[in-house]
């Protein structure tokens, strides 16, 4: 790949990234959502999780690494021809779709959640 397109490549994983490592929301709604006990606490406490009147940041948060995510599995399919290992490519673009599509439902889940009282 060419360093332009690193760059970009780089920019839409930290969009990814950088909030998932800073507040863990998709990883906080993953493991409360396959936890067994009904009083449930995050894995990691952050602010997005202490009150109801942070549903909108969380939700915020969400779909900016939605986004970030999205477009780093779109750009991955514009660049295969510059990608040199086809395994590398079909792995990290599996792994691009797989967090998209939970990113989507738990940024589903946050904006349902937070109109009825979350």
């Amino acid at each position: 790949m060419k360093k332009m397109q690193k760059i970009w490549l780089g920019v839409f994983l930290a969009m990814f990234l950088v909030p998932e490592i800073l507040w863990s929301p998709v990883g906080n709604f993953v493991y409360e959502l396959f936890s067994d006990s009904a009083n449930v606490k995050p894995f990691r406490d952050n602010f997005l999780y202490q009150t109801m009147d942070n549903a909108n940041y969380l939700s915020s948060i969400l779909f900016i690494q939605l986004l970030g995510i999205f477009l780093t599995f779109i750009y991955l399919i514009v660049v295969r021809k510059s990608i040199q290992n086809k395994i590398i490519f079909w792995l990290s673009l599996g792994v691009a779709l797989l967090l998209s599509v939970i990113t989507f439902f738990c940024f589903g889940l946050s904006i349902s959640l937070r109109n009825i009282g979350f």
